[in-house]
């Protein structure tokens, strides 16, 4: 193993790094102590003085290997503001929904990403993939302005797409079996943001799972 040095730790600001080493940045002494398990190295203050931006304690982390992927599973794609894919992450988690694939996302292991969590980026069973490689024996429930009210679901065997916060949904979704989901809404409301609207149609679906 290699020594983790605050040149590391530097160095796993950039997600080339957080990917060549496989490692991750953890702040804060909550989120450092929820995941002992994984954390390889804890800097005092002391240490980082010469660092800006880093307050308190720092902890350097193992990325967890993706594992069997379950259902069921959320898709992201093209989620780019680290805030709304830590509140996604997490929100996935509470929901049941353990495995998350991302699609040209921002990066989950950023320190962004990983604060707006709580760090429960690092408990969801993240696979990282493209279009071609995603399971082709479900459904898929797209959340879009122009579909129908979420009706209940039978059984597990299936996933829920949260597009891009601008452009939505790729259109490749609609060639593959699947719903479109639309949250009712008020008149005079437009639309949601994608982690509030992802937050509703998660614990739509677990709250009719166990009911």
């Amino acid at each position: 193993m290699m020594e983790i040095t605050p040149k590391i730790l530097r160095k796993l600001l950039t997600k080339k790094y957080r990917q060549e080493f496989s490692l991750c940045i953890l702040e804060g002494e909550k989120i450092i102590a929820d995941h002992q398990d994984l954390v390889v190295k804890i800097f005092s203050e002391d240490s980082l003085k010469n660092l800006e931006n880093y307050h308190g304690r720092v902890a350097v982390a193992r990325i967890p290997e993706p594992t069997t992927p379950t259902t069921p599973f959320l898709v992201l794609d093209r989620i780019q503001d680290p805030g709304n894919m830590g509140t996604l992450l997490r929100t996935a988690l509470a929901f049941g929904f353990k495995t998350v694939y991302t699609i040209d996302c921002v990066d989950p292991y950023s320190p962004k990403v990983i604060r707006a969590s709580s760090g429960m980026a690092l408990r969801v069973n993240i696979i990282d993939t493209d279009y071609a490689h995603l399971p082709t024996d479900t459904t898929y429930y797209l959340a879009d302005l122009h579909g129908d009210k979420p009706k209940p679901i039978i059984g597990k065997n299936f996933g829920i797409v949260l597009g891009n916060e601008g452009q939505g949904v790729n259109p490749i979704f609609y060639q593959k079996p699947h719903q479109v989901m639309t949250i009712p809404m008020e008149p005079g409301c437009e639309s949601l943001n994608v982690a509030v609207a992802g937050a509703i149609i998660m614990c739509y679906t677990h709250f009719y799972e166990w009911t």
